[in-house]
């Protein structure tokens, strides 16, 4: 990415970020392809403040780090340095991301919406979708067969 576009970013992230902690909500549309098939590019999430002692294993939560968004499953608490901390996954990802802290939370995700259909209650805490999505990151060839059929590139 180019110096403009970088900036573009990151100004996004700050805006939406200020939005959601004075409003309590934010609308986001997912990009990324590391939540499959729980989360589809181009699905709007719902996501609301919430405090960060209420996040349980299997809540979709919003997190910023590096001027980026990341929308993962959490997959454990756990206490590091004395600090309360989340460990995070994406459902396609095989490896856990570095434990999120309470300043990079967010949010969680409450609902989801895709294509022209009504807003569903996030899933959260759907062992399948989980499952799913390990399978489809060890399977290259369901990873591109499910992309084709949604008609979204490879990122």
């Amino acid at each position: 990415m180019n110096e403009p576009d970088v900036a573009r970013e990151e100004n996004k992230c700050k805006l939406a970020e200020q939005v959601l902690r004075s409003c309590g909500q934010l609308h986001l549309c997912a990009t990324g392809t590391s939540m499959l098939p729980t989360l589809w590019p181009g699905d709007l999430l719902t996501v609301r403040r919430q405090p960060f002692s209420r996040v349980l294993p299997g809540d979709l939560i919003l997190y910023t780090r590096y001027n980026r968004f990341f929308i993962h499953r959490v997959i454990k608490r756990l206490v590091q340095d004395r600090c309360q901390m989340l460990v995070a996954r994406g459902d396609a990802l095989p490896e856990p991301d570095i434990p999120v802290s309470a300043h990079e939370f967010l949010g969680t995700v409450t609902a989801i919406k895709r294509d022209r259909q009504m807003p569903t209650q996030a899933t959260s805490r759907s062992r399948l979708n989980s499952l799913l999505g390990t399978l489809f990151c060890r399977c290259d060839f369901l990873r591109g067969l499910a992309l084709r059929l949604r008609g979204t590139k490879d990122c």
